[in-house]
């Protein structure tokens, strides 16, 4: 059994995204002078919360654990270290 062929769109949240980002381009273009039209795509919010495409030079950051280490960044006085704890 065949299955049909899949759209272009990985998922409805990505086509979700698609139309708001087509009405908020509209917008856009309503308040940006017709000047910087050409540098729109520079403000979309859909693509700036998308991470870049990995890479053969990506580096791995190796965390122990889920937490970040507790230190202390700077010295605290006696005083700042009570009231910390407190």
């Amino acid at each position: 059994m065949d299955l049909p062929p899949s759209s272009s769109h990985d998922s409805l949240e990505e086509l979700w995204d698609e139309e708001e980002e087509t009405e908020g381009m509209e917008t856009m273009m309503k308040v940006v002078p017709s000047a910087y039209h050409h540098q729109l795509n520079l403000l979309s919010k859909v693509k700036a919360e998308k991470f870049p495409p990995h890479h053969a030079c990506d580096h791995h950051i190796e965390l122990e654990g889920s937490l970040h280490p507790v230190r202390v960044i700077y010295s605290l006085s006696n005083q700042e270290s009570d009231t910390l704890r407190a």
